[in-house]
């Protein structure tokens, strides 16, 4: 197994993502690691002017929307079983979540990333896309997926 001293866990608060949480922090004992749990919030597209025309703001208080993740976030990593290394909760906006994720991976210097996959197959892969897929093509380390516990994904 590599060195990996540094994870960035993505977190979406689903049971995906609490699964892949619990397998970095079982990972994180075993090799002294750091855990950065990241959260993004998709900036609406409308918010671009995606419909041309000026840009326009959200009807709504992105830093509110912020905020509150961020305080989700660490209520989260209060409740995480301790760990050796350090444990960070990171919030950050963008459009899109897979490319957030590797810009944030890439700041901070990640050996590993660690998410969970919903595990769609045929159309609803085709339509819905993966953010794990298009994670791990730009990825700046190697990624772990982690699938839910089966009877989780319907949650």
């Amino acid at each position: 197994m590599g060195d990996f001293r540094t994870m960035v866990v993505a977190y979406d608060f689903s049971p995906h993502s609490q699964a892949a949480l619990d397998t970095a922090v079982q990972l994180a004992r075993r090799l002294d690691s750091d855990l950065h749990l990241l959260h993004v919030v998709q900036t609406p597209a409308f918010a671009y002017g995606a419909y041309g025309g000026t840009v326009v703001p959200p009807p709504i208080d992105m830093g509110q929307v912020l905020d509150g993740a961020m305080a989700s976030l660490r209520d989260v990593v209060d409740g995480l079983a301790p760990v050796p290394g350090r444990r960070e909760p990171h919030v950050v906006e963008g459009v899109g979540v897979a490319a957030m994720i590797q810009e944030t991976a890439e700041r901070l210097g990640a050996d590993l990333i660690v998410m969970g996959t919903h595990g769609r197959t045929g159309l609803a892969h085709v339509f819905l896309g993966s953010v794990a897929e298009r994670t791990l093509r730009g990825a700046p380390c190697p990624v772990l997926t982690v699938q839910a516990p089966d009877g989780a994904a319907g949650r």
